[in-house]
Formats: structure tokens, sequence, C-alpha cells
């Protein structure tokens, strides 16, 4: 695929360009890129923005981008290959392959599924802080040894037994990349390389980009872009070191989606691909794979995953018909994965409007603002925070402030609470009527101004 390609009916293409246009300038995104596929076809890709806004150079198809965790996928993919082989068992210690002082019973499973009982030790943090000229967090990680020593060192941080917990865990899937280095007979670069994207095509798919169509990366300070350096990371290239684009991603979605075969070319056998796809290990939405987060949207199982590099993001998502792969060269606060879910609402003939996500985020803009009582005795102000909303009385002579929380999960009641000092639950309540909006807390009654 070189150009943009559009399948849609007219009416559909439009919603897409404006809600992608309505986000972008909504988040300050430099530049974005989308994919939608249904069955074995692209049905959808362009480009939007600029991959460099110095030289205004546009976004395309083939730009690349840092997609950051989806390498996960990856990463499982190449340890299901090696299992498929009979070189490999899921079961297998982590302490057999490495070097690591680990607990007799963790497995390669438990580091595909985040379920090792070691919480996040910030490895990634600290590499792209450092690499983006953000912060120097003075963590020794200048190497293979140091990463073991980090790890090896880290034995008390061990917070479940194994397999009982789900703790995000990166530095678990540099261990897997290890593991398939080392079984693999080649560098894991090299593995992912002719196992994986050379047999789908994706030739221009890199862990280090040698210039052309490349995003500029941005690191959004105060929603503002800032260009800076690529965070490239050989310790995090099995977690989060993949750049592609949007005209290869396609193909690995595709993949993906027809039980792991491509244009005729098994990739991996479909009873492996199913392992990955499986969900293994319960976390408080859905459950996660191999590789893979799995949940339901739209009373479909939905697999998916997103990534950032804190200067670029991604998401890739599918059902059992319709898949969208989305990425862009910053991080913005707003959810990727909610843009995913539009763009397949979308697809779908349905109003991304009600999506969860959204329907939140417009009804919390629609109660922000100034409050008072009658004859302005009292003032407030609410605001978005974080996601929630916060109100604080502004007058010097009791000042307060609190985080309000939904009562319900798509607040259409308007209806939240607080905690107070002493633990105790208060209501907040906002009623509109006819334009005009109330909002009680406590004693008082508030009107918009």
């Amino acid at each position: 695929m070189k150009e943009p390609v559009n399948k849609l009916p007219e009416g559909q293409k439009r919603e897409i360009e404006d809600f992608i246009s309505w986000w972008m300038t909504e988040n300050k995104v430099p530049g974005m890129s989308i994919g939608l596929v249904e069955g074995d076809e692209v049905v959808y890709a362009n480009g939007f923005g600029s991959r460099d806004l110095n030289k205004d150079l546009p976004t395309t198809v083939k730009t690349l981008y840092g997609i950051g965790s989806i390498s996960k996928s990856f990463t499982a993919i190449a340890v299901m290959k090696l299992v498929q082989e009979g070189k490999l068992s899921v079961y297998d210690l982590v302490k057999d392959h490495l070097p690591v002082n680990w607990d007799e019973s963790i497995t390669i499973h438990h580091l595909l599924t985040h379920s090792s009982g070691m919480p996040s030790l910030g490895v990634s943090e600290v590499l792209i802080a450092r690499l983006i000229g953000l912060e120097e967090r003075g963590v020794p990680l200048g190497d293979r040894a140091d990463f073991y020593m980090h790890i090896n060192n880290a034995l008390d941080e061990f917070a479940a037994p194994p397999g009982e917990r789900f703790f995000y865990f990166n530095s678990g899937y540099k261990l897997l990349g290890l593991i398939v280095e080392k079984v693999g007979g080649r560098s894991y670069e090299e593995y992912v390389r002719e196992e994986i994207l050379a047999p789908l095509s994706m030739n221009r798919s890199t862990f280090v980009p040698e210039g052309g169509d490349v995003m500029t990366p941005y690191f959004s300070r105060n929603n503002d872009p800032t260009p800076t350096e690529l965070p490239v990371r050989d310790l995090s290239f099995p977690a989060g070191g993949l750049l592609s684009s949007v005209d290869e991603m396609v193909n690995y979605l595709m993949m993906n989606m027809n039980g792991g075969i491509f244009k005729g070319i098994n990739i991996i056998d479909e009873e492996f691909l199913n392992e990955i796809h499986k969900g293994h290990i319960p976390r408080e939405r859905g459950s996660y794979g191999y590789g893979w987060s799995v949940k339901h949207f739209n009373g479909k199982k939905f697999i998916g995953h997103g990534g950032s590099i804190a200067v670029a993001s991604a998401y890739l998502g599918f059902t059992d018909d319709a898949g969208v792969i989305l990425a862009c060269n910053t991080s913005p606060s707003s959810s990727v994965e909610a843009v995913g879910k539009a763009l397949l609402t979308i697809l779908d003939g349905k109003d991304w409007r009600e999506l969860t996500y959204f329907a939140r985020k417009e009804r919390m803009k629609f109660l922000e603002g100034e409050y008072e009582t009658y004859r302005g005795a009292r003032k407030a102000k609410v605001e978005r925070q974080d996601g929630l909303l916060r109100v604080e009385f502004i007058e010097e002579l009791e000042k307060e402030s609190h985080i309000l929380i939904p009562k319900a999960k798509d607040v259409h009641d308007y209806e939240f609470y607080y905690h107070d000092a002493e633990g105790g639950t208060n209501t907040v309540e906002f009623v509109v009527n006819k334009g005009d909006i109330d909002m009680f807390v406590e004693r008082y009654r508030l009107h918009k101004m």
C-alpha cells in the first residue's frame, strides 16, 4: 500500500475524517495515521497532520511510528513459534533459561501474562526519560549486566505468588526477548524480522529507523508538542521498541484476525495463536492473554493493545470481523484506545459520541464553570481534572476542594460523590433544567453562572 485507501461510503469516510480532525485538534496531536480492516481487506487508510512540524512534512500511510507496547504481541508470537517448534514450553522455568535468581515456580507463561508477582521496576520509564532529555533518575541501566543486576536485586519487590495477580511488568517482556534470542539462535531483532516481519511484507518495520518517512517524536509539555529525540532502547525492544507504519501494520492485523495466515502464508498455527488471544489472567477490566488485552466491546470479544513511549503512541484492536490500527507522533493524555473504538463504532454504522469515554468527557465539560449561591454568598468553581471533576469553594473565609467521583459509569444522571476527612460519603448532584444548571452540595444550592 503506497497511497491512502478508501472503500467506504462517502458519509462514513466524512465522519471518520471529521472525528479524527476534531480529536487531533482537541489534543494537539501533530501527526497521526489510521487503518481500518474488514475481514482480509483494508477498507480505509490515511495519514493526517504533520510528521514534522518545523519542516511541514505530512504524515502518510507509510510513516513509521513508535508503536510502544504493541511490540509485546510480536514477542509473544516469537515465543509461541518456538513453542510450536518444540524448542520451548510456556511452563519452562525462567531461571532455566536466564541468570535470574527467581522463585522456582516462575515460568514463561507468567512473564507472558504479567502474572509473575513482580510489579513494575520502572526500567522503561527511566530509559525513556533519560533518552528524550526529560530527566536523569540515576538508575544504572547501561547494558544487560546492569539490567540483570536491577532485576536480581529486586527480589524483595515480589508482591504476590506467581499466577495470582496482574502487575504490568515491562521487564518480563525484556526477559522474554532474551529467551527468544537464546533459544532462537540469533538476536531478538533478527528473529522477529526473519520469522514475523518479512513473511508479513513488513519490510520497513524496524527497531532502529534509518531516515525517510519517519515521525518526528513530540513530547507534550503542558499540552504543547515539543520535538525530542527518539528513545531507542535496545534493552526495551521486546517490550516496546518496534517502529512500524499503517500500511504494514494492517498486514499484521489481518494475520491476527485470520488464524495466523496472511496471503496464504502461515505465520503461526491457529492453535498457538488462539493461546495468545486467550484471556489467561483476570484484571480490573477484562483479562490479559499473551501480549494482548482481552475485553468485550459492542457485544463481541475484543482483542487489543495500546502502546506509548511518551513521544509516540499507538493502538491496535480487533473483533472477529473488523480491526483498527492508529499511531501518533506524541502521547496525548486522551485515550488512544477510545479513538480506536470510536473508529470501529463508525465503521459499524453507530454513533461514537455514545461511547462511555466520550460521553463522560462531554458531560463533564458541560458541567464545568463557576457557580454561586443566592446573592453570591458562596462561590465555587467546577473544572475537569485527570478525567474527573473537582469542585473548589473559592472565597477566602471557607476554602475547600473535593474531587467528584461519578456514581454511575455513564454519568447520565449527573450524580457524584466525594469522601470527607472522616471517611464519610457526600453526594453532589447537578440538576439540569431548560439549559440552567444547579449544583447541590451539602446544605448549598449553587447556580451555574
